[in-house]
């Protein structure tokens, strides 16, 4: 008797339990962390040595929403979405400015701010890095920078994919 973890059919249930797997975990975070954003992967350079592309951040949002001027202090690696840009940005807190806003700056951007990195609105803020974990981001960044972009990949690995398979059933030792 077949079970229904057996084969094809089994490995389909275990790839959507896996991802409802990680996105509850995600739901559970967001939840739990008070941010709609609790894990970002890094996508640039900018805050080396603290930092690298392709490490993992989790983020901590404020207990209370609107609260980031008093939950945030300078010297904070935080992270915002400026509404020009659709990527989280993650920099540290260098200054609250007297109107409410927050200023930034990447560790690698050696006295250099970016324009939008001066006034920074408490709506724009995500949270909080209370935790970094290396190389993990990779994953992430593999995915939607060259597997998306390049379809042709993601075709040649999925008919390799099944070649293998098919010689590994096909073929008796």
């Amino acid at each position: 008797m077949k079970k229904i973890t057996d084969g094809t059919a089994g490995t389909i249930i275990y790839i959507i339990i896996g991802i409802l797997l990680a996105f509850g975990i995600n739901q559970g975070l967001a939840l739990a962390l008070s941010t709609s954003m609790p894990v970002v992967a890094v996508e640039s350079n900018s805050m080396v040595p603290t930092f690298s592309k392709g490490d993992i951040l989790i983020i901590q949002g404020a207990p209370s929403p609107g609260d980031y001027e008093d939950f945030l202090e300078i010297g904070d690696v935080i992270v915002f979405t400026p509404p020009e840009r659709p990527i989280p940005i993650v920099h540290r807190l260098i200054e609250k400015n007297p109107d409410g806003t927050f200023q930034t700056r990447g560790d690698a951007n050696h006295g250099q701010q970016l324009p939008f990195e001066k006034s920074i609105s408490p709506g724009e803020v995500e949270g909080k890095m209370i935790m970094i974990i290396p190389y993990v981001g990779w994953i992430k960044i593999g995915i939607t920078e060259y597997l998306f972009p390049n379809p042709w990949i993601i075709i040649v690995l999925m008919v390799t994919i099944s070649f293998i398979y098919y010689l590994a059933k096909n073929i008796r030792v």
